[in-house]
């Protein structure tokens, strides 16, 4: 990693800073000449440190860009074909492998977790944590020690880390799901103390824990929040947000306002939410938003050219926070960038819309093998 050491360090002490002193005005990553200045920069020690990397980049017409966008994204599909990010890594993070049955599962490669946190602690803190008020955390994912190939998981830990966090309770088994009966107690135990609560949760889990406790709803203290994730891929059960979301507020007493939804990927280290808890705004007018080192661009599902504004497409997402590994990330989401910034999410690529990703990964796995 000797290529990347000196500009992570220089990234990972830019982001630590301003996840301690952010209080939601102007970024200086916001000015597009300076992520763009970070974007060369990451792209070049990228070049020299992974030498397949650097001939797909090759191979796409773009050994020296000028501008970022310049750079052509590598495809989420990438991350199955090989392990992306260096040797002797700090984590390995892998994805779920449900999305479509049970193929490869994607590997991402950490070199620093500690550059992990200060990507993620900016955006959860001003989502989840914004008042700086104390809380009880109670957790619908894995603890990171129970499954540490999740991202999420690892996410969670930071969050319980946090001086807010009164206490942190884990309450979800990869093999057994939601411990329904001692969320039951925990969350009685709550009212009693009325201090807020913090559910932290996959779509999924959170159903599952809904539909236990649907005939004995309680009424958490006020100021509690929640935070979802996830969907439901690989679930037969689904649910639309607002259903959903009526559950909550029947259930917990938890408000729409209350509900955060969050956006994240195994292949990225920051993540995009769509309000902040306590003043989110009706579901169908949300949209997500990144911190301010990461852009995100809407392409044509078969050009990858820039689709036309208004225009659903393929999100590709350039993360500064990914200088460890690849940044510019052409994912299987569809979306369309709106007007006042952020980006509203479509559900997956299928089909036909898949042909502009995959022809991308077939270049990809061209350039590992050393051919153009």
């Amino acid at each position: 990693m000797k290529p990347l050491s000196p500009i992570l360090d220089a990234l990972e002490a830019e982001l630590r800073d301003r996840a301690a002193t952010w209080t939601g005005g102007s970024d200086p990553f916001e000015e597009d000449d300076v992520f763009n200045d970070w974007a060369l920069r990451i792209h070049e020690a990228q070049c020299q440190a992974y030498p397949a990397l650097a001939r797909f980049w090759e191979g796409r017409g773009s050994p020296r860009p000028g501008h970022w966008t310049e750079i052509p994204p590598v495809p989420a599909q990438a991350f199955k074909s090989t392990p992306l990010g260096p040797d002797g890594p700090e984590a390995v993070f892998r994805t779920s492998g449900t999305t479509r049955g049970g193929e490869k599962r994607g590997e991402h490669r950490i070199g620093r977790l500690s550059l992990y946190r200060a990507a993620a602690r900016l955006s959860y803190r001003a989502a989840l944590l914004p008042g700086g008020a104390s809380v009880r955390l109670l957790s619908l994912v894995p603890h990171p020690e129970e499954d540490p190939h999740s991202s999420l998981a690892r996410m969670v830990g930071f969050i319980a880390l946090e001086d807010e966090v009164e206490e942190a309770v884990w309450y979800f088994r990869s093999t057994a799901g939601v411990l329904v009966e001692e969320c039951r107690a925990w969350l009685a135990e709550a009212c009693e103390d009325r201090t807020p609560v913090l559910i932290l949760s996959t779509a999924f889990a959170l159903a599952q824990l809904l539909e236990a406790m649907a005939t004995r709803p309680v009424g958490l203290p006020a100021g509690s929040s929640l935070m979802e994730t996830g969907g439901f891929k690989g679930h037969a059960v689904a649910l639309g947000r607002d259903e959903l979301y009526d559950r909550v507020w029947r259930t917990l007493d938890i408000g729409e306002p209350y509900i955060v939804g969050e956006y994240g990927m195994t292949e990225l280290l920051s993540q995009a939410y769509d309000g902040q808890a306590g003043s989110a705004g009706p579901v169908g007018e949300r949209r997500h938003h990144f911190p301010p080192w990461v852009r995100t661009r809407v392409l044509d599902p078969v050009s990858l050219e820039p689709a036309d504004p208004g225009t659903r497409g393929v999100l590709a997402h350039f993360d500064l926070a990914n200088a460890a590994s690849v940044s510019h990330v052409l994912t299987e989401d569809l979306g369309v960038l709106e007007d006042g910034g952020g980006f509203r999410l479509l559900g997956r690529a299928e089909g036909s819309e898949m042909r502009g990703c995959s022809l991308m990964a077939e270049s990809f796995i061209r350039s590992l093998e050393g051919r153009r």
